[in-house]
């Protein structure tokens, strides 16, 4: 294909690299960093229901920016209306509660959302480990809703963990939480009811704090080691 339909662009700062059949394309990012970083130590209490520190936030310094980069300011995630399996889902409720991992793709992806998902299904175990009192959540937006309905994406998704959740809604609503999360994708164009055609995507994972806000995000490739000691390193220094 020589065109593509742009659905999201917003790719100034997105770290995350572009895919099409299973080739990776780099996608540039340049975060404004302070040099310090904050080490002092969160407080008791339920840290899904703390706040993030806006000003440890800005002062972080990422052992290794290829693995995790603060987003400073955070970015709030719009209201939107979504579908899963279990029926309507709206952020921000979505994220009460939780720390999220959020993931865009599609279940026709032949290659690199199952590496992607393979990858978060290694993660997820090692950080309920690592940090046992943060209530995780895996949620894997598909952009293709021509193609994926709930049920679909649940039994894709489930297929590497059955905690993963699963959503999809509207070409309007996923351009309304994507476009300002610079969650880029690009769907070929192909005549209505055409079932066969590509999407390019971003495959990073986005940090979602319970408020609802992205604070950090996690480019490709995607090592469950490394992020885990990334996510505990974050953790420590930014959770109020």
């Amino acid at each position: 294909m020589s065109f593509f339909q742009s659905q999201t662009l917003g790719f100034l700062f997105n770290p995350a690299r572009m895919v099409r059949r299973g080739v990776l394309s780099a996608g540039l990012v340049c975060f404004a960093l302070l040099t310090t970083a904050c080490g002092q130590n969160a407080p008791s209490g339920n840290i899904n229901e703390r706040e993030i520190a806006l000003a440890r936030l800005a002062a972080f310094e990422s052992n290794d920016l290829l693995v995790l980069r603060p987003v400073s300011p955070s970015i709030s995630v719009p209201a939107a209306d979504f579908m899963s399996v279990h029926g309507a889902i709206a952020t921000p409720a979505l994220f009460k509660d939780h720390w999220t991992l959020f993931y865009i793709g599609y279940t026709f992806c032949p290659d690199v959302c199952p590496t992607e998902l393979t990858a978060l299904s290694g993660l997820l175990p090692k950080l309920q480990k690592s940090l046992p009192d943060v209530h995780w959540q895996i949620v894997f937006l598909s952009v293709d809703p021509d193609r994926d309905n709930p049920k679909r994406i649940a039994d894709y998704v489930h297929y590497f963990n059955p905690d993963f959740l699963g959503i999809t809604g509207s070409r309007a609503m996923i351009d309304k939480v994507t476009q300002p999360l610079k969650a880029g994708y690009r769907v070929s164009p192909h005549a209505p009811g055409d079932n066969i055609y590509e999407i390019d995507h971003d495959t990073a994972y986005r940090l979602i704090s319970p408020e609802g806000k992205m604070v950090a995000i996690l480019p490709s490739p995607h090592d469950p080691a490394a992020m885990d000691q990334a996510l505990v390193q974050f953790f420590k220094e930014v959770v109020q």
